[in-house]
């Protein structure tokens, strides 16, 4: 038996007050929608561009062939490693992929041919200097001793930074470029050598085929990979907004 309720109590009763939680809901989907729908279109765009502007360069292959190279390159990751045998001498050169100087706009190019010859000057010494890309060399022997060369190449030409021994090729592989060296060590800075024990060493190395023009290759090819490794993210990003 339902009991009634006195009249003098009702009056006393407040209305319960209903939240519409749903509405906030419907206004930050919309709204990421609407933001994707943007994203879609601005990421679309930019993998057409990039897409059509791109042209597989040819002559890369033909100088690695040329150099009697093989070309390891993994579309998985950013490394990329050419290998060769030179008399028992397994060489193995190892770089990564590297992205080029951001471009100026159209804009900041008027204002610089605007700057004095003395400024512009500075700035190009300063961007020469910026143009560059780090590559390691492994001389691995039948016997398995190994000597590894931490190098550098700018406007093609090959600087060699360190030289080192070292028992596991893959393990070193492993190690981050400004990490190697400082647990064990691995020989003086290369700068610190006699000259004449520098220039022997740099000797050596180009006796193997590591030259300036595979300097030049490395800096191109570099650049190559960081475009196509680009292309892919585009490609993988609009899969994931338009799914």
């Amino acid at each position: 038996m339902i009991s009634k309720i006195p009249l003098r109590l009702l009056s006393t009763i407040q209305p319960l007050k209903m939240t519409r939680v749903f509405a906030p809901f419907c206004t930050q989907l919309e709204k990421v929608n609407k933001t994707g729908q943007k994203l879609v279109k601005i990421v679309e765009k930019e993998l057409k561009y990039e897409k059509t502007n791109y042209v597989e360069d040819d002559t890369a292959i033909q100088f690695v062939e040329k150099a009697g190279f093989q070309l390891v390159d993994d579309e998985a990751n950013h490394e990329v490693t050419l290998e060769k045998k030179v008399g028992d001498v397994k060489v193995i050169v190892q770089f990564q992929s590297r992205q080029p100087n951001q471009d100026e706009g159209e804009e900041e190019e008027a204002e610089e041919q605007q700057k004095n010859k003395q400024n512009q000057e500075e700035e190009e010494e300063q961007e020469s200097h910026t143009e560059y890309a780090d590559f390691t060399v492994y001389l691995q022997k039948s016997n398995g001793q190994i000597l590894c060369y931490e190098c550098s190449t700018s406007q093609g030409e090959v600087n060699v930074n360190m030289v080192s021994l070292i028992k596991d090729l893959e393990a070193h592989k492993l190690i981050p470029r400004f990490e190697r060296g400082l647990q064990d060590y691995s020989g003086p800075d290369f700068i610190t050598l006699d000259e004449r024990l520098q220039l022997a060493l740099v000797d050596y190395l180009k006796g193997f085929g590591i030259n300036d023009e595979l300097g030049a290759f490395i800096e191109h090819y570099s650049l190559d990979k960081e475009q196509r490794l680009y292309i892919q993210w585009l490609n993988s990003l609009t899969t994931f907004l338009k799914n």
